[in-house]
């Protein structure tokens, strides 16, 4: 059983189980496969079959996506969801739907992943429209449908459609207007807003700040926080893991990755190595990491231990206090790892800085121009 897919699972129902103000979980990256859960003492071993069956449909991704067979897929969750709606393993079936098309590699690619695409078009269109469902996997299935919409789109059209995306939103809204997927489907919207229609973004947040639902009211204050840095320095202060003292006050002339992360997260340790070389190849030149680590008190030894042996020589914020992190409630960060970069005047430049696109990003920031201001501490 693939191990990245097990990890994507469980991350995302551990997300479902969340409430706004707990400890983020990690996020699988979009081209991350997603795996079974084992079988544990107390599930049935029905649901286990049907699960594993659901499985044995996606084929074998690490050969190109052979044996892939869609009607196994599809067919196997909604038995699934037919027979066990409320067990914890819906959550990782709707999301093996929802992004089964962006696993598949090698030359086959594209081919099945425009015909799991029409297949999962249909096959949703019909079930939504023929079966009353419960309200989790109703709700779960129009957010699967939103995910493959806009995967269509941005294949064919090269950008989403917002006025289907808000229309869907308001359909699950009628019906269950507090369902987590009513948030899934609200933060891919505040996306496409954001990179195609940026003027409607801080108006749209400023009324889902207000909103009834407390999951999405932090959702809208946690994003106007975020998009207040873009114009008024981040301010941020705390004694590091090492006892240092970190105050990006003091760093301003810097540019500033900040990675919220722990050791626990999988996708969160993959990144260390892209962050560590960025470090190396452009930290003479003005840059510099500041950690903030969402790991658990009880885990403050293991946390030390390893950031000694993967020697992660920037400072690390471990709040000692217990809890969710001040600095991830500020933000609603709902999801790790998760980054800001922020240019030599403390201002957010993006979040978006995972795999190549820190290193472009730096290339932008700290070029021949921008390197000529003068660096604090130097």
């Amino acid at each position: 059983m693939n191990h990245a897919l097990k990890i994507a699972t469980v991350a995302l129902l551990t997300a479902l189980r969340l409430g706004a103000d707990s400890t983020p979980v990690a996020t699988p990256a979009a081209s991350a496969p997603a795996a079974a859960t084992p079988a544990v003492p107390g599930i049935d071993p029905v649901a286990t079959q049907v699960w594993q069956e659901h499985i044995q449909g996606m084929g074998d991704r690490g050969e190109g996506g052979r044996n892939v067979n869609y009607a196994q897929i599809s067919g196997k969750a909604l038995e699934f969801f037919e027979r066990f709606p409320n067990e914890r393993r819906v959550g990782g079936i709707l999301f093996n739907l929802s992004s089964f098309g962006d696993w598949v590699k090698g030359e086959q690619a594209a081919a099945i992943r425009a015909g799991w695409q029409q297949h999962l078009r249909t096959v949703l269109s019909d079930t939504l429209a023929s079966k009353s469902w419960p309200d989790n996997v109703w709700a779960g299935l129009h957010w699967v449908a939103a995910k493959n919409e806009l995967a269509i789109q941005m294949d064919t059209a090269g950008r989403p459609d917002l006025a289907v995306l808000k229309a869907r939103i308001a359909t699950v809204a009628a019906r269950t207007p507090a369902a987590p997927y009513r948030t899934f489907l609200e933060q891919e919207y505040l996306k496409g807003l954001e990179k195609y229609a940026p003027a409607e973004l801080v108006p749209y947040l400023t009324v889902l700040s207000t909103s009834e639902v407390s999951d999405l009211a932090a959702l809208g204050r946690g994003q106007l926080a975020i998009q207040a840095l873009r114009t008024t320095p981040m301010e941020l202060k705390f004694t590091a893991l090492d006892g240092r003292t970190v105050d990006l006050a003091s760093l301003r002339g810097q540019v500033v990755l900040i990675d919220c992360w722990a050791t626990w997260c999988v996708p969160c340790v993959k990144e260390l190595p892209n962050i560590k070389a960025a470090l190396a190849k452009w930290g003479s030149k003005g840059f510099t990491v500041v950690g903030i680590s969402f790991d658990r008190v009880g885990d403050k030894d293991k946390l030390v231990k390893f950031v000694a042996d993967e020697q992660l020589v920037w400072p690390h914020w471990f709040n000692e206090a217990g809890g969710s992190n001040p600095f991830g409630k500020t933000y609603n960060i709902r999801s790790i790892p998760a980054t800001f970069l922020l240019d030599r005047t403390g201002r957010l430049v993006t979040t978006e800085t995972h795999g190549e696109k820190l290193d472009v990003a730096l290339t932008r920031l700290l070029s021949t121009e921008t390197s000529q201001l003068p660096v604090a501490g130097h």
